[in-house]
């Protein structure tokens, strides 16, 4: 489901924001600030948990917000929140309490979860702090909700289910963690953190340093869990030569990038062009010339699909007031 600000008159588009959480949460605006509020909204009913996506301003344009206290939604919401420096902050509060706050957040994750998902347990997460440490099972919780953002588009609606349970036994864990909460959650925490190391892979794809060792330090893992990690993706150097070809064949079918072959395999961490043509071949069946010959001809690959279309939503509270039903 989609809400967007976008083709609203400017004096309206922060009102039009407001009026749409208005169920959940009030907003509000420093009086120095302008009305222009541009906002994309994205919703996703799974019938247990809610999960929505906003892109947000940022500064100058600091919302204030509080939780309603009349008729309240008794639900908790994991936030995750990303400031305009990259900047990571995750909170965990129930709707139906107090709290206010202040942030200049460009980019928000909000997953929404009913107390009844956790039955006699529930006591246990009111006494979770509002902000949660960037550390340890916490961030791994972050990570996980980051991941769960990006694979939404290409979740076959069957496995739903199996997704909200994974997602449930994944805040348990992580958010109270005990011994059979953590044992239940393995597969998703070992998934998490292999997804942690795909990103850590990418941000230093052109490192010279990049390898099992880095990794180790960069993951908090031992050598022998993360060889065990990356198993069934073929070993550590295997995943990482791939990621660099992927790279090295995006840039060859850019057809506004001029540098020779030889300077792209060196800074993809292959210093032999021979060796880099050689496995260059092996994963894509044609050599990097004949790829950007191709793509000078006005052959590039396919490009990716992007995220479907969402229908609109008017109202964020017909969807938290849907949970659990």
């Amino acid at each position: 489901m989609r809400f967007s600000t976008r083709g609203r008159a400017a004096s309206e588009q922060f009102e039009a924001y407001r009026a749409f959480c208005a169920p959940a949460i009030d907003l509000s605006l420093p009086a120095e600030c302008p009305p222009q509020f541009e906002v994309d909204h994205l919703s996703w009913d799974f019938g247990r948990l809610a999960l929505t996506e906003a892109w947000l301003p940022g500064p100058p344009s600091a919302r204030r917000w509080r939780h309603l206290t009349r008729d309240p939604l008794d639900h908790w919401c994991l936030v995750l929140a990303t400031g305009p420096e990259r900047a990571r902050l995750l909170g965990f509060r129930s709707l139906a309490r107090p709290f206010e706050g202040e942030a200049c957040d460009t980019h928000v994750l909000s997953l929404y979860i009913p107390r009844d998902m956790f039955g006699a347990d529930a006591a246990e997460f009111d006494t979770l702090a509002p902000v949660l440490p960037e550390t340890g099972l916490s961030l791994m919780l972050g990570d996980y909700l980051e991941s769960l953002a990006r694979h939404l588009p290409d979740l076959d609606p069957a496995t739903v289910p199996a997704m909200v349970e994974m997602t449930r036994v994944m805040l348990a864990a992580c958010l109270v963690p005990q011994a059979d909460r953590l044992h239940a959650a393995r597969g998703p925490l070992i998934a998490t953190l292999r997804e942690r190391a795909r990103v850590v892979v990418r941000q230093h794809l052109r490192a010279p340093t990049l390898g099992a060792d880095l990794l180790c330090r960069e993951l908090g893992v031992s050598r022998s869990r993360l060889y065990r990690l990356f198993e069934p993706l073929g070993g550590v150097m295997r995943y990482i030569q791939r990621q660099r070809l992927l790279a090295a064949h995006a840039r060859l079918c850019d057809t506004t990038n001029s540098l020779p072959i030889v300077q792209i395999a060196d800074e993809m961490g292959f210093p032999d062009a021979s060796g880099f043509s050689r496995a260059f071949k092996a994963v894509f069946g044609s050599t990097p010339r004949e790829v950007r010959e191709a793509a000078l001809s006005g052959l590039p690959p396919a490009p990716r699909a992007g995220r479907p279309p969402a229908p609109r939503l008017d109202d964020l509270g017909d969807l938290l007031r849907g949970l659990g039903a």
